[in-house]
């Protein structure tokens, strides 16, 4: 591997009763390892003796940074990861100073499977931590890792599920197999599916994108109803780890040849990096008879907070920054950890895959990205900090959000628009700049203004009815718009053709949609 792996440091222990020698050991030769050098150590005990007293050391260490980007020449290297062991610290406390990163509270594991974060108080000032090692290893990383094996493992165990197909799509620069999973239910026609693209892991630092994948897929192999709903009614293409080899070396946001895929898609070919090509020429033999719905690309950022990069109107279309603020919406409806002001808006550009799904497929297919963080959620260092569990909650909302987007959540999250509903009495169409369902909603003329929503072939059940609430376009909204809200609980129905009238309960009340949802059986 490049770069420097494995830094043996020499301490000397001096106490009132002479000198003692100890070695620690600073490694990083393993999948995702990362360290750069070290600039400074020294150790010294806490009280006289060596029998009684506490050796505590102190180490500065500098983080690899990414090879210089031979494509993209302005763009700086990034030496945010860190991944390393360090052995011989077992009853020591250790003073850890990690220089050209941008860590806050780093993750340390005594095992190497399971991380915790560093505690509050562990944080001594700036970027150094401070902690008391019962262990003689301990490993260190800027977030809890999902290294190139985890991926591996992950996907053999989602591949024991009988909706989910494996393909090699093609290899890495270092010859790694960049696997692609197609997840739906093989027993219903392709023809009237939804088309849903996922990649994850471009930048190989955010390994909360990981995390938020694998809950996502999690939630889409299980056996619940709306898992299998989901599947009957879409097909799923997900590409877990886009650059196999940035992940294994432990790099930050690069190849290891320095080229930072993620503005690569705009390219000369003798420009482009293996795994961008393999994406793009995969991408068109999927969408050859018709393009993708939505297509995701998930990151993490260093901004305390959940995003999704909305491309402006002036870049896109008026319809299409709709979808994308309706999309917006609707995970928030499904988690707390994403909420109104923090969406990101940016102009559009084709050297990303957005860029470079817009020039192919037009408003035609959904293409965002869709940010984690690395620290806490909500801008609230008080708040909730992020997990790997809570990240896989928030791959299972995004997941529902999707479904309430593509109405692929079949009898359990039936979304029906009011383009589609009948008798209308007393109700003006209006199409405007507002966050809504298709292509226009309702406004009452006047209170007790009626509609009658029909569809046809209802499971028997019962059913919670929510309607859109119609609100702005824009990053300030009301909490109270742009939501689901409950307007009927438990309605029964036997069975087949499903009909239920909403009535205005004032004047200029707003209505879009309606999401039937079956509540579960005790």
């Amino acid at each position: 591997m490049k770069g420097l792996k494995f830094l043996s440091v020499f301490f000397a222990l001096l106490a009132v009763s002479g000198a003692v020698s100890a070695q620690v050991t600073i490694s990083a030769d393993f999948d995702s390892g990362n360290i750069g050098s070290i600039t400074l150590c020294h150790t010294h005990y806490v009280n006289e003796g060596v029998l009684d007293s506490l050796p505590v050391h102190t180490i500065e260490v500098v983080t690899r940074t990414d090879p210089q980007n031979p494509v993209d020449i302005q763009t700086p290297p990034s030496g945010r990861w860190f991944h390393f062991r360090m052995d011989g610290v077992a009853g020591s406390v250790v003073f850890l100073k990690i220089v050209g990163s941008d860590v806050v509270r780093p993750f340390y594991s005594y095992d190497g499977v399971n991380y915790s974060r560093f505690d509050k108080d562990d944080r001594a000032d700036g970027y150094t931590v401070r902690k008391y090692f019962e262990r003689n290893s301990v490993y260190v990383a800027y977030f809890a890792p999902y290294t190139h094996a985890d991926c591996i493992a992950d996907i053999e165990r989602w591949c024991d599920s009988p909706w989910i197909v494996r393909d090699s799509i093609g290899v890495s620069g270092e010859g790694r197999t960049v696997f692609m999973l197609t997840v739906t239910d093989p027993f219903v026609p392709y023809e009237n599916k939804r088309k849903v693209w996922i990649h994850s892991r471009v930048h190989t630092s955010e390994a909360p994108a990981s995390w938020n994948l694998r809950g996502l897929v999690n939630a889409l192999v299980d056996t619940t109803a709306i898992a299998s709903q989901m599947r009957r009614n879409a097909i799923f293409y997900i590409v877990p780890e886009t650059n196999p080899d940035g992940v294994f070396g432990g790099y930050s946001r690069s190849t290891p040849t320095g080229v930072n895929m993620e503005i690569n898609w705009n390219r000369p070919e003798s420009q482009t990096e293996p795994e961008v090509a393999i994406l793009k020429r995969t991408i068109e033999r999927l969408t050859a008879d018709r393009p993708m719905d939505v297509a995701l690309n998930l990151h993490s950022q260093v901004a305390p907070h959940v995003t999704y990069w909305i491309h402006t109107a002036q870049s896109t279309s008026d319809s299409f920054f709709k979808r994308e603020m309706l999309l917006s919406a609707l995970t928030m409806n499904h988690t707390k950890f994403y909420a109104s002001g923090e969406e990101g808006f940016s102009k559009l550009s084709s050297r990303f895959a957005e860029g470079w799904y817009w020039n192919r497929f037009g408003e035609k297919t959904l293409a965002m990205t869709f940010e984690t963080p690395y620290t806490y959620y909500n801008r609230n260092e008080n708040g909730e900090w992020v997990t790997t569990e809570n990240l896989s909650g928030l791959g299972a909302s995004l997941l529902t959000a999707v479904s309430d987007l593509l109405d692929i959540g079949g009898c359990e999250r039936m979304v029906i628009d009011s383009e589609m509903a009948k008798s209308r009495n007393g109700w003006n169409t209006v199409s405007d700049s507002a966050v809504f369902y298709g292509k226009s909603y309702m406004v009452a003329k006047r209170k007790g203004a009626s509609v009658r929503f029909v569809r046809d072939d209802i499971p028997e059940g019962v059913y919670d009815i929510y309607k859109w609430v119609v609100g702005a376009d824009a990053d300030n909204c009301s909490d109270a718009s742009n939501c689901w809200m409950l307007v009927k609980e438990s309605v029964r129905h036997s069975g087949g053709r499903f009909s239920w009238n909403y009535t205005a309960p004032f004047a200029g009340d707003r209505l879009d949609a309606l999401l039937f949802v079956r509540r579960r059986q005790q």
